[in-house]
Parts: C-alpha cells; sequence; structure tokens
C-alpha cells in the first residue's frame, strides 16, 4: 500500500493542528481560572478606591489568601481605617487590631479550624464577620464607649467558638 507525500502531509498536519488546538484548550483552562482571580481582584479594588475618597486619611487593607496555615496580623491606627480579608482553607488566622476614626473591618473565612482575633478601639465601627466551616473561633474585644447599631457576625458550622466584648478598657487575652 503506497501513501502518497501529499496525503502523508495531510494527515501529520491534522495530527498536529488537533495536538495545538489541545494543547491551547489546556492553556485557556488554566488562564482562566487565573483570569477569573484577577479579574475579582481588580474589581475589588476598583470598589476600594471608590470607597475611599482621595480627602480621606487612608489607612486601607485587603488581603486575601488561599491554602492552609495563612496568617494575617494586621494593625491600623488612626483615621479612615477599613481592612478586608478574605482567607479560604484550614487553620488559617486573622489577628486584627483598629484604633481610631472610621473602622470597618469584612473578614470573610472559608474553611475548618479557622480563627479571628480582633481588637477594637473604634470610632466610626461597622464589622461585618463571616465564617463557614468546623471549629472556627471569633474573639472581639470592643472597647469604644458604645455600640451603634450595624455589628454583624456570621458562623456557618459546627463547633464555633464566639467571644465578644463591648465596652472594656483593654484587651484581655
Amino acid at each position: 500500500m503506497k501513501i502518497s507525500a501529499v496525503g502523508l502531509l495531510t494527515i501529520l498536519g491534522l495530527v498536529a493542528t488537533v495536538q495545538q488546538g489541545w494543547a491551547q484548550e489546556v492553556r485557556n483552562t488554566s488562564l482562566n481560572a487565573e483570569q477569573q482571580l484577577l479579574e475579582q481582584l481588580i474589581t475589588e479594588r476598583s470598589v476600594l478606591q471608590r470607597a475611599a475618597a482621595p480627602t480621606s486619611l487612608l489607612n486601607v487593607t485587603q488581603l486575601t489568601q488561599q491554602g492552609a496555615g495563612n496568617a494575617a496580623h494586621i494593625v491600623q491606627v488612626g483615621s479612615s481605617n477599613v481592612t478586608l480579608v478574605s482567607q479560604v482553607g484550614v487553620d488559617n488566622v486573622v489577628n486584627s487590631t483598629i484604633s481610631g476614626q472610621h473602622t470597618r473591618s469584612e473578614i470573610v473565612q472559608q474553611g475548618a479550624r479557622n480563627v479571628v482575633d480582633q481588637q477594637l478601639t473604634v470610632d466610626g465601627r461597622r464589622y461585618a464577620v463571616l465564617q463557614q466551616g468546623l471549629d472556627n473561633q471569633l474573639k472581639q474585644v470592643e472597647s469604644g464607649a458604645q455600640a451603634p447599631p450595624g455589628y454583624q457576625v456570621q458562623m456557618v458550622g459546627n463547633g464555633m467558638k464566639i467571644s465578644i466584648q463591648q465596652g472594656q478598657a483593654a484587651y484581655r487575652p
């Protein structure tokens, strides 16, 4: 059986095209996940930039962590504050101290055995803490004089531990 040179080249060309298409699809799949994360972060950044007016004295922090054993230690003293932390995984920790002015917090943890430990000497306030998973812990100590409405904590899962103290003179471990 004879195969002509043109037939052989046609078959090789088709194989190369299929292989190239498959490789492109693999690259697109991994780029798609990275691109989605990048687009999400860009959107969050633009929201933060709009939220923080240029006339305010900025203290903005935004952190997204994925994996196990991540730790975020954030200290904000004075002025307009903010703090947005998102952690996905297990055994993650957020330790946050906010002292004074316009505050805001918003911490999200998804996974098991995650911990939020937060000390707040507040003015403007607005905390929203969401923990989803098993055996998560939340400890907040607020030493502000009075607590206006808007305080929100949501914990979803089993084995949760929560401690919130308001009007404390100082942080007590």
